[in-house]
């Protein structure tokens, strides 16, 4: 399948601004990555940071986080397993770690980007632990569940240092998240 126009622009932005960085990077490196026209760039992105923000917001995990809540599973455990496996896996690409990072630097600048990250941060990752709390059948603190989304970002920030592969440190994360909940839960 050939790409379109805007898909061909998003792709070079993607590796341009992972490698440059959203300011340093120009329109016309982007152009030039895509084998397509500035004047086109612009016909599809107005302005430089649309492109950012078209860029950045596909750098959250808010489409993984929605899937995941919306996928069938037969544990609490298998759901999360599921949602971090996903998660490292987008995240493997190192383009895609670039980015995510400096999307969260720039959360300030662009309301845009801001409300998306929000929305993943608190929103759909609520919705998430809420569905994982129904099928565990006990309450997830907040902290613990931030501490899981925690302790996904420093596996993909540190990426090439990790000691444990992805799968088998998803595993291990999970089952101390649940067991932590759930030991919170009885006492």
């Amino acid at each position: 399948m050939i790409a379109n126009s805007e898909d061909k622009i998003i792709n070079a932005a993607i590796e341009v601004f992972a490698k440059r960085g959203f300011d340093i990077a120009t329109t016309d490196e982007i152009a030039k990555r895509s084998g397509i026209s500035k004047g086109t760039v612009f016909l599809h992105f107005k302005k430089k940071d649309d492109l950012i923000q078209n860029v950045a917001i596909l750098s959250v995990p808010y489409d993984l986080i929605v899937s995941t809540i919306s996928g069938n599973y037969k544990s609490a455990e298998d759901l999360l397993t599921e949602f971090g496996l996903s998660f490292l896996k987008k995240y493997s690409n190192e383009n895609m770690r670039a980015l995510l990072i400096m999307t969260m630097a720039y959360k300030d600048r662009y309301k845009k980007i801001k409300a998306k990250l929000k929305a993943a941060c608190f929103d759909k990752m609520d919705q998430l632990f809420k569905k994982v709390e129904e099928m565990a059948g006990f309450a997830i603190p907040q902290p613990i569940r931030r501490a899981f989304f925690g302790s996904l970002l420093c596996y993909i920030i540190w990426w090439d240092d990790n000691k444990i592969e992805p799968e088998e440190y998803v595993r291990a994360l999970v089952k101390g998240i649940i067991n932590s909940a759930s030991s919170s839960a009885s006492h």
